[in-house]
């Protein structure tokens, strides 16, 4: 499902009009309909967990690696994120905006942002340093400090040993599947369905099409005391997950 969105990224050049905006020349749409803009910089090509990382190399390219930099623009921090990806990305958790955050911070939503999206979300800045989905370290789970919410990925989360109840680390995996199918009353195959979907769907007010949307994820986003934060897909959202895992716990 794609859905238009507003820009992620921008560059320094000449501004060109573009749907009724002016932003910088290169334009590229990002997987899951997120438009991004990117600038020019130089090339690098090495690990997102060494020294001088590729993060650093798009840094500079996107900002001139200053990590705390606002200029107003409605892009923030080294990586250039807009309010809406940063969020979308479990940013939040850390900070309202990238630039208030640490820079290892703002690597670990993008490597989230880059599993989502791939290079393309950086469409001339990661060209320019080799950014890659192996060297930036693309991980749905991605932790401030290089690591992962956990060894095990969103297919295979995790329950405490001790509880039974679901780990709150962000993902969305089978064991928070069918604990959500439970809350919504269905049968719990750790797999949604459409009519697993539609019985969501009426459990917090939202239309029972089977699709999930922005709307979807807003209600039940309000079903959880949490405002609308422009998510599209709660599962992909780090923060969101997060809070449902809290709340299905009770």
């Amino acid at each position: 499902m794609t859905a238009s969105r507003p820009n992620t990224h921008r560059a320094p050049g000449r501004a060109v009009a573009f749907r009724g905006v002016r932003v910088a020349p290169k334009v590229a749409a990002a997987t899951g309909g997120a438009v991004v803009v990117a600038g020019l910089g130089l090339v690098g090509t090495q690990s997102a967990t060494a020294a001088g990382t590729v993060w650093d190399e798009v840094a500079q390219c996107e900002s001139g690696g200053n990590w705390s930099i606002n200029t107003g623009n409605g892009y923030y921090g080294g990586l250039q994120f807009s309010s809406s990806t940063w969020k979308a990305f479990g940013g939040a958790e850390y900070a309202s905006t990238a630039n208030k955050a640490s820079k290892s911070e703002q690597i670990a939503v993008a490597q989230r942002t880059l599993d989502a999206q791939g290079p393309g979300a950086w469409p001339t800045c990661g060209k320019k340093a080799g950014l890659t989905r192996a060297n930036g370290g693309a991980d749905a789970n991605a932790q401030p400090g290089g690591g992962s919410s956990s060894g095990a990925s969103r297919d295979a989360d995790r329950t405490s040993p001790a509880s039974g109840q679901l780990v709150v680390d962000g993902k969305f995996g089978p064991k928070t599947t069918s604990a959500l199918q439970a809350w919504v009353g269905v049968p719990q195959d750790g797999s949604l369905s459409t009519s697993d979907i539609k019985a969501l769907q009426k459990k917090v007010g939202a239309v029972p099409d089977g699709k999930i949307g922005s709307e979807t994820t807003g209600k039940l986003r309000a079903a959880m005391g949490l405002s609308y934060n422009g998510v599209w897909d709660f599962r992909t959202s780090y923060g969101t997950v997060k809070a449902l895992q809290q709340h299905l716990n009770g």
